[in-house]
């Protein structure tokens, strides 16, 4: 598939994973400040754990479906198989994740501090789900005071929208939440209609 046709076809996907993020980083954000203007850090972790697997949960339902409905266009030929679609969308979707990372590591390198802070701002607003667990200390510093941590931050999303696509192909669920939605037809309802 060209990559033109790609993202033709799935831009929509890309934009919706964009605006799941945005709105569960924004959510994420709210309760880490509100964590920490009470002063309980537990509580705070916890919420941004919550936030992130909730995050995660909106991604993984999303991307099953898209490969379930590429399941049937394969099948039938429309498209060509590609067990890694999901990985591709996903890593579009966080492009704008990556730059974010990019420029607080060359804010770092080259000693721009103002750079990597605004870089940080907008990574909050982001990435927010995250940030409760962030402002926990490894080696003796915050974890998101290392230009490292900004580059990992997407990789979760790009792992489960990976799993998915491929569960979602080979149509494998574990629970019932995963039902395809198929619009009814006019012979099941004319069937009920009978049977009365």
């Amino acid at each position: 598939m060209k990559a033109g046709q790609f993202f033709k076809e799935h831009s929509y996907d890309m934009v919706k994973m964009f605006l799941n993020q945005f709105a569960t980083g924004l959510f994420g954000f709210v309760l880490t400040l509100t964590f920490t203007k009470i002063g309980n850090s537990l509580l705070r972790t916890l919420c941004s754990v919550f936030a992130v697997l909730f995050y995660l949960f909106l991604l993984y339902y999303m991307t099953w479906e898209i490969g379930y409905r590429d399941r049937g266009r394969v099948h039938s030929g429309e498209k060509p198989e590609n067990l890694f679609r999901g990985t591709l969308i996903s890593l579009c979707a966080n492009l704008i994740n990556f730059v974010i990372a990019i420029i607080i590591c060359i804010g770092n390198f080259a000693t721009i501090p103002t750079l990597a802070s605004i870089a940080v701002q907008g990574s909050f607003w982001l990435e927010g789900m995250f940030s409760g667990i962030l402002t926990n200390q490894i080696f003796g510093s915050p974890m998101n005071s290392y230009w490292l941590t900004y580059f990992i931050l997407p990789l979760p999303a790009i792992a489960t929208c990976t799993v998915a696509y491929i569960l979602g192909y080979k149509d494998k669920k574990f629970t019932p939440l995963f039902n395809p939605m198929i619009p009814k037809s006019d012979r099941d309802e004319k069937k009920k209609y009978w049977k009365k």
